[in-house]
């Protein structure tokens, strides 16, 4: 009789336990109020539900629960990077971003909710699906001596439980319109690795598209066919312009700089391949992603409204400069210092956060000692 008392005693104390402590209060759903407060509710709620389902059992010790589960991620990356400022380097700064031609600029770098837009612009990108963020050699941004030389994201490997729904979504802003309402003309700069050229559902990997109106007449959608052309079907003022590179122009695992460039005046399109100005030939336009009212940019994906033409691969850099055409010259100063189109040597760009100054002067004092003679000029 004593034992039993004692278990009763014991059940009391765990329910007591369980109902002023919340496993899921560990981790919020969301920032936003009106998502606490209702997530609070739920909470209130469930606790008044359970005080009612524990008065009609006859044995307090079983313990039922009725709220809101939340699934969790925890991944640790462990990369090493090291650099020694020797104070030889004469660090200068880039050109983007520049608040105003650059509207987007987004680096492999993160594989949280959002990967954040250095261009100051505020174009942040969505992450979906699970990516991993990986070492990205070979290659290099030329701001570490040692380890990790850079990052990438890389999405829709087959091991993956999202394989083949995993990409970036911008939301659609006037100031990352791809062609509508130009002037001078635009350019698109994409740094990326694909492992697998086959066609993805039926549809040619895409390596981005945005639109801009519904019904389109302006827009942009680049893929890279199985053969390994890189295509590009740009259209602006209801006016297509498709062209392609030659076959093998992409092969697998092998990281690429890619510059495609339009030119209002005369409807030029220039498409650099690391730092090579393709021949270009003409195909039909590139069919757009299902849904046409949805107008976001999309990386590794389409868009809204078509479930194909997944990339898998690694994501480096993405940017776009609007009214910006950008020449050889600066696509070739790039491709150099991997930053930025000002011409900065590798290794000598200045990095926020991320370098240092360095200054010299003469000697002050001479062995002569601290009399007047002893200073010199």
């Amino acid at each position: 009789m004593q034992m039993h008392q004692d278990q009763q005693l014991l059940s009391i104390c765990v329910l007591v336990s369980l109902s002023s402590f919340n496993i899921r209060n560990i981790r919020e759903i969301s920032n936003d109020p009106l998502t606490k407060f209702t997530n609070q509710l739920a909470k209130k709620l469930s606790k008044f539900l359970n005080e009612q389902q524990l008065e009609k059992l006859e044995n307090k010790e079983d313990v039922f629960s009725n709220g809101q589960d939340i699934d969790s991620i925890l991944r640790f990356n462990n990369f090493t990077s090291t650099k020694y400022f020797d104070g030889t380097v004469q660090y200068l700064a880039p050109t983007e971003p520049d608040d105003d031609k650059c509207r987007v600029w987004i680096q492999g770098r993160n594989v949280g909710n959002q990967i954040p837009d250095i261009s100051t612009r505020g174009n942040d990108a969505d992450v979906f699906g699970d990516p991993l963020l990986i070492d990205g050699t070979p290659f290099d941004y030329g701001i570490h001596i040692g380890g990790t030389k850079s990052t990438a994201v890389r999405f829709n490997r087959p091991t993956s439980p999202f394989e083949n729904r995993e990409g970036l979504k911008i939301d659609h802003d006037v100031l990352i319109r791809a062609s509508e309402g130009l002037v001078t003309g635009i350019s698109f700069f994409i740094r990326f690795r694909v492992f697998d050229l086959a066609q993805q559902g039926g549809a040619e990997i895409t390596l981005f598209e945005k639109t801009d109106n519904n019904p389109v007449t302006d827009g942009i959608k680049v893929t890279i066919d199985a053969s390994g052309r890189l295509k590009v079907s740009f259209e602006n003022s209801n006016t297509v312009f498709a062209w392609q590179t030659p076959t093998s122009t992409i092969v697998v695992n092998t990281v690429y700089d890619v510059w495609i460039t339009y030119t209002k005046s005369g409807d030029v399109i220039h498409v650099y391949v690391n730092n090579v100005d393709q021949t270009l030939s003409s195909i039909s336009a590139l069919a757009y992603h299902g849904d046409l009212t949805n107008l976001d940019l999309n990386i590794f994906r389409r868009g809204q409204g078509s479930d194909n033409g997944f990339v898998y691969g690694d994501f480096y850099d993405f940017m776009m400069l609007r009214e910006k055409v950008v020449s050889a010259t600066e696509v070739s100063r790039h491709y150099t210092n991997k930053w930025t189109t000002a011409n900065i040597p590798f290794g000598a760009v200045m990095i926020s956060n991320y370098f240092a100054m360095s200054s010299t002067s003469g000697q002050g004092y001479t062995t002569t000692g601290f009399t007047t003679i002893g200073y010199d000029t």
